[in-house]
Parts: structure tokens; sequence; C-alpha cells
């Protein structure tokens, strides 16, 4: 898959999340795309360097960052800039799908029947200690589809989140990731209401996305109650604007982003 690139934010808090980005990195790599891994963090320094295998499919961005908040939305806009393929997918550090539903979800974008798509059906399952472990030690997906019925259902049946793939120019052109949703937050909620306030068509592959399990800290939910209350009402301002106000929204955020001399 030639044509597309997976951008992989990522930040290292544990030996748990750094083996997991490991095993989804393999994953990554054998779809034969462009990756590009966008680390955060202030006291690694350039962790994840030695851990990459030489390779002109990957580039790798360390960003030096002081907050203990991972700004997720602002590194992927950084890494979208750096994005030359027709497709782009944001993809998280711990998720997993069958291939066959990544070439689907590729074959539907290439073809002209969406613009945006899921790889996965909605359905989000969560391994526990042991199912992870067995998928780290064998990196052989059908571990974690033979056994998917012993695993919990994360967020419902038509989850958003995980990771996607999308018409790169579409990407952009609908102003990448809302920087108003700083850290953990609803994101992937109000991409989806953005994107179909904007006409864009969607498709979902069959079968389970799953997620290997790791510890949570700040960064694995809402931090206060105001802040959660800020991204509801970002949420709802997306859900109620037609096509035009969104188009007149990013553009005039884009617009205050400018630095001014």
């Amino acid at each position: 898959m030639d044509d597309l690139t997976f951008i992989l934010p990522v930040r290292i808090e544990s030996i748990i999340r750094l083996e997991n980005f490991l095993a989804v990195l393999q994953f990554l790599r054998s779809t034969k795309s462009k990756i590009i891994v966008i680390e955060a963090d202030n006291y690694t320094k350039d962790l994840l360097r030695p851990f990459l295998p030489k390779s002109h499919s990957i580039k790798y961005i360390y960003a030096p960052d002081d907050d203990p908040v991972f700004f997720r939305t602002h590194f992927i806009n950084m890494a979208l800039q750096e994005v030359d393929t027709d497709i782009v997918s944001v993809w998280d550090a711990d998720v997993v799908v069958d291939k066959k539903q990544l070439l689907a979800s590729c074959e539907a974008i290439r073809s002209g029947q969406c613009d945006f798509s899921f790889p996965y059906n909605g359905t989000f399952l969560n391994t526990d200690m042991t199912f992870r472990q067995e998928y780290l030690q064998h990196h052989d997906i059908r571990v974690l589809l033979k056994f998917r019925n012993y695993l919990n259902i994360l967020y419902g049946n038509k989850f958003v989140g995980g990771g996607f793939l999308i018409d790169a120019e579409k990407y952009k052109s609908s102003g990448g990731e809302n920087e108003n949703f700083y850290g953990w937050g609803p994101e992937d909620g109000e991409r989806v209401q953005r994107w179909e306030s904007l006409g864009y068509r969607i498709h979902r592959s069959e079968g389970p996305m799953f997620h290997l399990c790791h510890p949570r800290d700040i960064n694995g939910g809402p931090r206060t109650k105001l802040y959660q209350d800020l991204c509801f009402l970002q949420i709802n301002n997306s859900l109620y604007k037609s096509s035009n106000e969104v188009i007149q929204y990013k553009d005039k955020y884009e617009q205050d982003r400018q630095p001014s001399f």
C-alpha cells in the first residue's frame, strides 16, 4: 500500500506502552506503507530512535515537550504536514486489526466509494494481559480473532476511535485535527461529525479492532469536569454546524494560529 501513510503519535510512559508500540509498528510495517512516528516527551530524549528499524519508509519526528498532558491533536497536525501520499491514516500505538480490513478500507477510498474509512465494524475489543501477551509473542492476529468472544467490548458497537483512513487532501482541507481538544477527549466523535457536515462519505470494513491493554494515566481519561464540559461543547458545535459554517470556522481557526509579527 504505497499510496498510504500511517501517522503514529506516541508518548512512552511505561514498558508496557513501549511493547505495545513495537508490536503495532511491526504490524504496520507489514503493510508496506509509509509510517510517520511522532514522539513527544520531555525526558526520553529520543527514546524510540534506537528501536526503529533503518528504513526509508519510516520517518521519525521527536518533539520536545515539557507538558505532562500529551497534546495529541497538535502533534498529529505536525505530522500531517509531512504526508505526501494520497491516503493517510492516524493510528493509535496500541491497536491492531486483520490486515484484510486495512486493504478493504484502502480500496474503498481508492475506488471513490468513500472519503474516509474505519478499518473495522465499530466493535473495539480490549485484550486482557494474557491475550495481549499471546499477541506480542506470536504477532498473529488469528490468536485474537480466535478468542474474540472472550474479550470485552469497549465503547459500544459503533466506536470511531483507534484508527481511521482518509483521502489526504480532504483531511487537510477539513482542518486536520481540532486542537481545541487538549489531551484526552472525545475528539474522535467531533472529527466524524465535522466530516459528515462537509458531506464526506463513510465506510467501515468488516471485522473488529483489538486494543492492547495498558495502565491508564493522566492521558487516559478526562482530567477535570471543566475540561470534560469543554470537550462536549466542541462536539455540539460540530453537530449543529452546516458545511459552510464548518469551513468558515476552520479558516478562522487556521488564521488565528498564524504568528503575528
